[in-house]
């Protein structure tokens, strides 16, 4: 009898956990840093690709800034409707005078995004 408790509890694990994995992930924004009182928008920029069937596609946004430029803070949020799309930082970032952002798409969705960096 304990062997079917046992058994039984451990394939409703199995089949909830499966059901989990494939869901996409919710709305996903990075936002990383913080905003001082000193700080003013570097630059803005959106990137936009609309959905293909059973495909991945990514983006690399690049920020270059002048010598004196430090960046503090930077934003990148969804804009519309969740897209099930993430954003990671992948070079430079906070302290830099450059970054570099990737965004990239579920399997079969596109992305819209809104991208802010802010620094002195």
């Amino acid at each position: 009898m304990k062997l079917i408790v046992t058994l039984l509890l451990l394939s409703a694990a199995v089949v909830s956990f499966a059901a989990v994995a494939k869901a996409p992930a919710a709305r996903a924004n990075l936002s990383i840093g913080s905003i001082g009182p000193r700080d003013r928008l570097l630059h803005r920029g959106y990137l936009y690709r609309q959905g293909v069937p059973n495909s991945i596609q990514y983006q690399d946004y690049m920020y270059r800034g002048n010598a004196t430029n430090r960046i503090s803070a930077i934003r990148a949020f969804e804009v519309g409707y969740t897209q099930y799309a993430s954003p990671w930082l992948i070079q430079g970032g906070l302290g830099y005078n450059y970054a570099t952002i990737r965004v990239q798409s579920a399997r079969g969705w596109g992305y819209y995004y809104s991208i802010e960096i802010y620094g002195q």
